[in-house]
């Protein structure tokens, strides 16, 4: 399987929406069309893997799967759906057999836990692990209600 090539999304500074770059860290954004420029130095090796994240600083990444999750719940919903009419609730094995396969064929990315930047096309970077709810946490900057 040939790697794509390394890609990262992050907010754009000017509107909020997503932006993209390549590995030289040179990008625009989508929406506004502002040029934004990021300091890759947290990039290194050959397949380039990223050590801290070049839009926010951040140092806490995790991997996970990219595949959009509203998809794959919809998956679950169609073979729950299905169950009335297929017998043996045979529409959930299959939906499940239809989440296995995507989930080995879905490449990983690596996310940043503090501005959710995304790094499609990287090396995984042995030190970052799966996301962790309460490390998340910690980055959660929603004001408290009252």
């Amino acid at each position: 399987m040939s790697r794509r090539a390394p890609e990262i999304a992050f907010a754009c500074p000017g509107c909020g929406r997503e932006a993209t770059c390549g590995i030289d860290g040179r990008g625009t954004c989508g929406a506004c069309g502002r040029e934004a420029t990021l300091d890759v130095a947290g990039i290194a090796g050959a397949p380039p893997r990223v050590e801290h994240c070049p839009a926010c600083g951040g140092r806490q990444l995790y991997v996970q799967r990219d595949f959009n999750q509203k998809v794959g719940l919809g998956i679950v919903v169609v073979g729950a759906a299905l169950v009335p009419f297929t017998p043996f609730y045979s529409s959930l094995f299959a939906a499940a057999i239809v989440d296995a396969i995507l989930y080995a064929l879905v490449p990983e990315i690596t996310v940043c836990y503090r501005c959710h930047a995304h790094f499609r096309g990287f090396a995984r970077n042995p030190a970052h692990q799966p996301f962790d709810l309460h490390l998340a946490e910690q980055y959660d900057v929603r004001k408290p209600e009252g």
